[in-house]
């Protein structure tokens, strides 16, 4: 993940309006720890129902940022979830996620 070039091209997208991107990037950094910590504790809890939500709103998150590599883990995980399988075997497939969003917090808070 290459924050600063994935920021930079918000910009270009957002035309040019770096006071917008800087506020995705902080809205980003606030809420997706909390959302992640909500995820993982909703699986583990084998409260598969309210999982859809939140990774509905990580998602979003996600998309508006480019972050298309962790999304696919979040949809990787859901469908596992409707497909039946049980929490327990997601652990590694858990850990994946938290080290990948806590290093895109990581990498945009660095570049911001």
């Amino acid at each position: 993940m290459k924050s600063p070039q994935r920021l930079g091209h918000l910009v270009e997208v957002f035309q040019g309006n770096q006071p917008l991107v800087e506020g995705l990037v902080v809205l980003f950094l606030e809420h997706t720890p909390l959302l992640l910590a909500e995820l993982l504790m909703l699986i583990r809890e084998n409260r598969i129902n309210e999982f859809h939500g939140v990774a509905f709103r990580l998602k979003s998150n996600l998309r508006v940022l480019g972050f298309p590599e962790i999304r696919n883990q979040v949809d990787a995980i859901g469908s596992a979830l409707r497909g039946g399988m049980p929490s327990a075997e997601l652990e590694s497939d858990l850990q994946t996620l938290e080290t990948s969003l806590l290093e895109a917090c990581h990498q945009l808070s660095a570049a911001h």
